[in-house]
């Protein structure tokens, strides 16, 4: 990575838990040296994206509260986005969330939590690969497909379970099928005891750009709720991509 490379890298490390980080580890994770590092932290805090707490470790700055404030309220992507996943998660209990490729990883943008005591859990920001998990599978298998196989080529498919799909040609057929039937679900795939129904939200030229999905403990999930979970993603992720054809997004809730 160049210093640009590793300073957006450092600015999405320090976004992520715990979120107060020591430069050595920071320096570990983008590959940098403890001086180069420091250098570049410096840079960050001096332009306020980044700030150093009293026990000489880093966290986001407060310019970052400000891009985010401005970033909410002139595009306000979680304003039309939320009146869907609201519906969403009302209607199946769990919780429903949206989901980018962002850096070729399925990355969680915004979330409606379950209002029951027991749910799956996940933060804003957390990063899913596009082989396991049901957004990163919908995000994966719509891309095209030179871009799938030198993926395949470059990235090895790590387990996460037993469960985890391994194998690329078995990814390339769930790939297919989930084309085919128009959702994916991950059954165990990053945590042995979840599951996850995903669909995905296209645009005005028919391209995926994002996905919904919901995430249940897999305890609550039996064979009718499950189809009926597939169902209601589905038709909602419809109604997304048309009101965002028809300019509408967020409007017909």
């Amino acid at each position: 990575m160049n210093s640009s490379e590793k300073t957006a890298a450092l600015l999405k490390l320090l976004g992520q838990a715990p979120y107060v980080h020591s430069v050595t580890d920071l320096g570990a994770k983008i590959e940098c040296s403890k001086s180069g590092t420091f250098k570049l932290l410096n840079a960050l805090v001096n332009s306020g994206l980044a700030a150093q707490t009293v026990n000489r470790k880093y966290t986001l700055g407060p310019v970052i509260y400000i891009l985010g404030k401005t970033y909410e309220d002139k595009i306000g992507l979680s304003r039309m986005v939320k009146p869907y996943l609201i519906r969403l998660r009302d209607l199946t209990g769990e919780n429903a969330s949206f989901s980018m490729l962002i850096n070729g990883k399925a990355n969680l943008v915004y979330r409606e939590e379950s209002l029951q005591a027991v749910r799956v859990a996940g933060d804003v920001g957390q990063e899913r690969p596009l082989y396991a998990g049901a957004t990163g599978k919908i995000l994966g298998a719509f891309q095209e497909d030179d871009v799938i196989r030198k993926r395949l080529m470059d990235e090895p498919l790590i387990a996460f379970t037993e469960l985890t799909i391994t194998s690329p040609g078995a990814l390339l057929e769930e790939y297919a099928k989930i084309r085919e039937q128009g959702y994916a679900i991950s059954d165990g795939e990053l945590n042995i005891e979840t599951v996850g129904i995903g669909a995905p939200i296209r645009d005005d030229s028919g391209s995926v750009w994002a996905a919904i999905s919901i995430g249940a403990p897999r305890m609550r999930v039996d064979a009718v709720r499950r189809e009926r979970y597939i169902f209601l993603v589905k038709e909602i992720a419809s109604e997304m991509s048309r009101d965002l054809m028809q300019g509408t997004i967020g409007q017909s809730l």
